[in-house]
């Protein structure tokens, strides 16, 4: 009788343990299913570690994730260069060589509740050079003045003047006084 009691309780611990693998699997599927870009920017962020940011313009970044905007996020690169790049023009978000992340986008939390638009806003006051990713074209100089949807740019090159460029076009800004 005793062993029958221990097989029985050993059945249940069986039973036990794998019903607990069960419900593991299905709250990381759940977890999973409900992730979102933004969640995992927010994570890699918190983690400080490099990271590889390639944008659909195949434009590569690479450094820690400092913040994660409404509509952007910003990498930390050498020098004390900042550069933000627009989530829209996002292409691929990797761990740095030798860095690994080996579970899948599992957050949905939410980035600092500012946009791109606002953070420039904020830089225009202290007038940073800035080089503005638009598609294909590079526009560099000064940031003088962020509107509703327009930043306005005192070029450099010669002649010098001043450029007006649609903030939908933007996707991304190096900050070269961001340090």
């Amino acid at each position: 009788m005793l062993d029958d009691l221990e097989r029985w309780a050993a059945g249940a611990r069986a039973q036990e343990a794998a019903e607990a693998r069960i419900r593991e699997r299905w709250l990381r599927q759940a977890a999973e299913e409900e992730a979102s870009f933004a969640g995992l920017l927010v994570d890699l962020a918190e983690e400080g570690r490099p990271v590889s940011v390639t944008t659909t313009g195949g434009r590569r970044h690479l450094g820690p994730i400092v913040a994660v905007g409404t509509d952007f996020v910003a990498v930390g690169g050498a020098k004390g260069r900042l550069v933000l790049v627009a989530t829209g023009a996002i292409a691929e978000v990797r761990p740095a060589p030798g860095g690994r992340r080996r579970a899948a986008a599992t957050s949905d939390r939410e980035g600092l509740g500012v946009s791109l638009a606002e953070v420039l806003a904020q830089a225009a006051a202290t007038r940073p050079r800035v080089a503005l990713t638009l598609g294909e074209v590079t526009v560099v100089g000064e940031l003088r003045a962020v509107g509703a949807d327009v930043l306005t740019v005192r070029t450099d090159g010669e002649p010098a003047g001043l450029s007006y460029v649609t903030l939908a076009s933007v996707s991304e800004v190096s900050l070269f006084d961001s340090g």
